[in-house]
């Protein structure tokens, strides 16, 4: 099996020809054809990134290029959407190019020459139809979005290639041929429903992972502008979709999905950002009257509104410049009309209000957080189906790792992951052709020849140096080391640490049979115990094996001196626990912020308010787990530990002899303990003590050992004479009144 080659695709050095005879041509070295077993003529697809494989002829390269390269015209690239510099590979195709039955063309005309000329009356469109024939016949091949000039009665109009339809409606091919049997539809024709015309106007899934509900929801409104094949005729009621509101955070693929929606086959689209308009409100508003003249001549068409929150924001005072009044207007005046809304905001509450009713922006979908299921959907969408980097295997696992992490994260992730696969090889690669080069080797050459040639290999280690640089986009600015403990780490608990992994572990792993079950994943745990043993400990041994992101916070720290700081701090880490879901709170010393009413003052009421309104409030808190610690459980307000909030308390006491003994072990593997040390005997000795008092007699011994290095200039292990001493100095903390406290509390809260 021959080697897969990539190529670089490059621009071409000379000018193409105005009547696009040459446009879908790749240019490649005679090397690079017989390569690919390719003759000047030849049908080939071409493979890259983020997009379904493409058709083109292959052509020889008038000039000298290198083996790797490719040249193409601008009109494939704009056609297509490749970049300059983007690595592609390319593919033999069996057979010629399939003849068009009908090609649907639109007018895509500047507004200046609308404005200008007017529509095309429906008594010329056949005109400029035969008109049309001759410059479609002089291409060599036609794609979708390929774009033609022509004059005509002193008027110099640009048309779009919409559709196209062949005898075999399931090829995969995007690249056809126009003959003396093809026909032109336009105007009025594309409205009559023939046997060979795809009528259909719908989002179709390319290039995006991880959004087959979303897709669905908008197909379902872009129903209402296509000619179904069973002409159904709706009640009067009925009104058809006028305007759809996408919302998510950063990332999550909205711009992604604007495009698919301005290409599903309108005939024509108008694109409105926040840089469309200019500072001064009066020509804004007679812009986008503008837009919305032009989209009720070319019905059926689209208005793609990105980052709609800044021409048209919530009002918050009265001088609150916006855009919504004439919006509003242009909205209502196209309810009978085939024009399309479609915005994009991160969160629905910074649009104003007046957009969200029924009657405009009716439909609102959500771009979610991606799940372990998506997150592979997405990786496949970026990759390519031609892309064989990496494995399925490794999709799997970087899709199970990358929690909260959306698609522009993990786009940022592949990125990465093949810049520490290319430093790896290339560093392997160099070193060879050093040795070779010191040996006097005359194979030199052919390494470095060897060198350009060489496909990129991804393996596991590439992909978790990765993760350990990158963070998901909603964490960027949590500025917080993610915990390396693991339960390895921690000696015994062992019921404890089952518990924690089931609460966290089945919701991510068994969504169905929790679903079946009609059970909800928990919200929150609360663990107390006796300082010292291992409560803050345990949490992050949770959140490192669990692979979720982390949020720590100390209680204390949220307190503040200034009126609904406190508060807003508290929504602030609840919302970036949202964003960046399945993710994990942990509240260290949460008395501090929870103790029960009356007990403390009013700021203190209203964060336990917020705190119980964020974990059990109106908005539902879904794939956040909180976790909390507390040394003092009597003091907690009650209301915090009902169902639904704390629900899962556990008790963490001071260490067994069993669990002692693997504190003691823990420890010994990583240091120099004399044989005489028998982990049994101090394991019995330490009775009581908490985990860390036992780690603080393990290093109080390691100090006395290595005072009598220094005085007596020898070596040390640590001895048992050592560990005596620590035990005199180290006491133990927890007596049995602390215990008893515990237990009494216990059992006066039935847990």
């Amino acid at each position: 099996m021959s080697e897969t080659r990539f190529f670089t695709v490059r621009p071409l050095s000379k000018q193409t020809r105005n009547d696009h005879r040459d446009a879908f041509r790749v240019y490649l070295s005679s090397s690079s054809l017989a390569f690919l077993k390719l003759r000047a003529g030849d049908a080939c697809s071409i493979y890259f990134t983020g997009g379904s494989p493409k058709t083109a002829v292959a052509w020889n390269a008038t000039e000298n290029i290198q083996n790797t390269v490719v040249q193409t015209s601008r009109t494939l690239q704009d056609c297509y959407g490749i970049k300059i510099g983007e690595k592609i590979t390319i593919s033999k195709v069996d057979g010629p190019l399939e003849e068009i039955t009908f090609v649907s063309l639109v007018e895509c005309s500047d507004i200046d020459r609308i404005a200008k000329y007017g529509a095309i009356p429906p008594s010329d469109i056949k005109h400029w139809s035969w008109s049309l024939e001759h410059p479609l016949s002089k291409c060599d091949a036609i794609a979708i979005g390929l774009v033609f000039e022509l004059e005509l009665r002193g008027q110099r109009r640009s048309f779009r290639v919409a559709d196209i339809s062949s005898q075999d409606p399931s090829t995969s091919s995007t690249l056809f041929r126009f003959t003396e049997k093809s026909g032109i539809l336009m105007g009025e024709d594309l409205a009559k429903p023939t046997e060979h015309t795809h009528s259909s106007i719908q989002v179709r899934p390319i290039g995006l992972g991880g959004m087959e509900q979303q897709i669905k929801s908008v197909n379902e409104s872009l129903a209402d502008f296509s000619l179904a094949p069973v002409n159904l005729v709706m009640p009067a009621f009925y009104a058809h979709s006028r305007g759809i509101l996408l919302y998510g955070p950063k990332g999550t693929g909205k711009t992604a999905l604007l495009e698919q929606i301005g290409a599903a086959g309108w005939r024509k689209t108008f694109n409105i950002g926040s840089s469309t308009f200019g500072r001064n409100i009066g020509d804004a508003e007679a812009k986008l009257r503008k837009y919305f003249e032009e989209a009720m001549r070319f019905q059926p068409s689209a208005v793609i509104i990105d980052q709609v929150e800044f021409i048209a924001p919530r009002r918050t005072s009265l001088d609150t410049q916006s855009l919504t009044p004439v919006l509003s207007e242009c909205l209502d005046a196209v309810k009978s009309a085939h024009v399309l809304v479609v915005a994009a905001t991160r969160h629905p509450n910074d649009v104003d209000d007046a957009l969200r009713t029924p009657h405009r922006l009716a439909l609102e979908i959500e771009m979610q957080i991606p799940t372990a299921q998506d997150r592979a959907q997405i990786l496949h969408a970026i990759c390519g189906s031609s892309c064989h980097t990496l494995s399925e295997a490794l999709i799997d696992t970087i899709a199970e790792k990358t929690h909260g992490y959306v698609g522009a994260d993990l786009f940022a992730l592949l990125q990465l992951v093949c810049r520490k696969a290319r430093q790896r090889q290339t560093g392997i690669k160099e070193h060879a052709f050093h040795q070779e080069y010191a040996l006097g080797n005359d194979s030199v050459e052919d390494l470095s020849i060897g060198k350009a040639s060489l496909c990129l290999e991804v393996r596991d280690s590439d992909v978790l140096s990765a993760l350990q640089e990158t963070r998901p986009t909603a964490m960027r600015e949590v500025f917080l080391e993610t915990p390396k403990v693991k339960w390895s780490d921690i000696g015994g608990q062992h019921e404890i640490k089952r518990r924690l992994q089931k609460a966290v572990e089945r919701p991510l792993r068994y969504p169905e049979r929790m679903k079946r079950l009609n059970l909800n994943s928990k919200k929150g745990i609360l663990l107390y115990g006796p300082p010292g043993c291992s409560k803050t400990l345990t949490v992050k041994a949770l959140a490192t094996e669990a692979g979720l992101n982390f949020l720590a916070v100390k209680g204390a720290e949220i307190l503040s001196m200034y009126v609904g700081e406190s508060e807003r701090a508290l929504r602030e880490i609840f919302r970036k626990a949202r964003s960046a879901r399945p993710s994990i709170i942990f509240f260290d010393e949460i008395d501090a912020i929870a103790s029960k009413r009356g007990s403390s003052s009013q700021g203190g009421v209203n964060v336990l308010t917020t705190l119980l309104n964020e974990m059990d409030g109106i908005e539902e808190l879904k794939s956040v787990l909180v976790i909390a610690a507390t040394n003092k459980p009597q003091v907690i307000d009650p209301a915090l530990m009902r169902p639904g909030r704390l629900d899962n308390i556990l008790y963490i006491g001071p260490p067994d002899f069993e669990a002692r003994k693997e504190i003691l072990n823990i420890w010994f593997c990583k240091s120099v303990i004399h044989p005489e040390v028998e982990v049994d005997i101090l394991a019995l000795k330490t009775e009581g003590y908490s985990g860390a008092e036992i780690v603080n007699i393990c290093e109080t011994a390691g100090d006395t050992a290595l005072d009598e290095e220094e005085e007596t200039g020898e070596s040390q292990d640590i001895r048992w004479k050592h560990f005596e001493h620590a035990l005199k100095q180290v006491k133990r903390q927890i007596t049995a009144d602390v215990i008893a406290e515990y237990e009494r509390w216990s059992e006066s809260t039935d847990l």
